[in-house]
C-alpha cells in the first residue's frame, strides 16, 4: 500500500484570447503562489490560446509542435518548481491541427494525447482533427494518471478504469456556465464508477464569442464522488491532497471494479 500523499493544484485561468504570451506569463506568475509541496499543477483545455473553433487560419497560425515554445516553457516551469504540469494546447502536425493534452514532468519527460471526441456542436470538428488512440496512463510520484479533454468526459466507456489502471482522472476543459450542472454531475459519476480521484479543471471568464464560463467550477472529487476542494475567493488556484492509502483501502473494501464487463473500443 502506498503511503505518500500527493498535493495537487488546479489553476482556473481566464484565458486571454489567442494571446499565447499573455497566458504563459500569467501561468508563470500564478505558479509562484503555489502551496509548498505541490506535486502536480493542472491548467484548462487550450490554456495558451483559448478554444478557437470559428477560424482555422487563426488556429493554424497559433498551433505548435511538441518541440515548440509552449511545451519548452512548460518544461522550464516544471523543472523550476519541481512539479508536473498537465493541460492541453493547440498542436500542429504537418497540415493537421489537434487539441493535444500534455503531461510534462520535472525530469524532462512528457506524454501527449490528442482529444478523441471533438465537440461538433461547437464546431471543433471543422478546425481540429480527432485523436485515434486511447488516452495514455502516466505514472508519477506513486500514482497513475489518465488525462482526457473536455467532451471526452461524456463518454464513460472511453473513461473506463479497467482493473484500476489509473488512480486519478484529469479532465481539462472549456465547459460553459450554461452546462455547469452536467459538468459537475459527470465529474462525480466518473469518480464513482471508476473508484478514482477526478480533477476537473475549467477555465473562467468569457471568450471571443461572449460565451461565459463559471468561476469556481474547477473541483477535486474523491473516489466516492464527493467534492474535496473548489475555488473560493479571488485566487484561481484550487489545492487538495490525494491519499493513495485511502484510495487503496476503499478499493479493497468495496471492489466493484472486479465485476466490471470486458469490452473493446474501436
Amino acid at each position: 500500500m502506498l503511503n505518500r500523499n500527493l498535493n495537487v493544484s488546479l489553476i482556473e485561468l481566464d484565458i486571454a484570447w489567442a494571446d499565447r504570451r499573455a497566458n504563459l506569463d500569467r501561468l508563470a506568475q500564478l505558479m509562484k503562489t503555489l502551496p509548498d509541496g505541490t506535486d502536480l499543477v493542472v491548467v484548462p483545455e487550450l490554456f495558451s490560446t483559448g478554444f478557437i473553433t470559428d477560424n482555422r487560419e487563426l488556429a493554424a497560425s497559433l498551433a505548435e509542435r511538441n518541440t515548440g515554445d509552449t511545451i519548452a516553457e512548460l518544461h522550464g516551469l516544471a523543472e523550476q518548481h519541481r512539479v508536473a504540469i498537465a493541460g492541453s494546447f493547440l498542436a500542429a502536425t504537418a497540415a493537421q491541427l489537434y487539441n493535444r493534452a500534455f503531461f510534462v514532468e520535472p525530469n524532462g519527460e512528457d506524454t501527449f494525447y490528442d482529444k478523441r471526441h471533438l465537440f461538433a456542436f461547437g464546431g471543433e470538428d471543422r478546425v481540429y482533427n480527432p485523436g485515434r488512440r486511447m488516452a495514455p496512463i502516466v505514472r508519477f510520484r506513486g500514482l497513475n494518471f489518465k488525462i482526457i479533454v473536455c467532451y471526452d468526459l461524456r463518454f464513460p466507456v472511453f473513461c473506463r478504469n479497467v482493473r484500476n489502471e489509473y488512480d486519478v482522472l484529469l479532465v481539462v476543459a472549456n465547459w460553459p456556465r450554461s452546462r455547469q450542472s452536467a459538468w459537475q454531475t459527470l465529474l462525480a459519476a466518473r469518480a464513482l464508477e471508476n473508484e478514482a480521484y477526478v480533477l476537473g479543471v475549467n477555465r473562467c471568464g468569457t471568450d471571443s464569442a461572449d460565451i461565459d464560463y463559471a468561476s469556481g467550477s474547477s473541483v477535486v472529487v474523491d473516489f466516492k464522488g464527493r467534492v474535496m476542494a473548489r475555488r473560493e475567493g479571488e485566487s484561481p488556484v484550487v489545492s487538495a491532497t490525494l491519499s493513495p492509502a485511502d484510495l487503496a483501502r476503499f478499493r479493497e473494501k468495496f471492489p466493484a471494479w472486479k465485476d466490471a464487463d470486458t469490452f473493446h473500443i474501436d
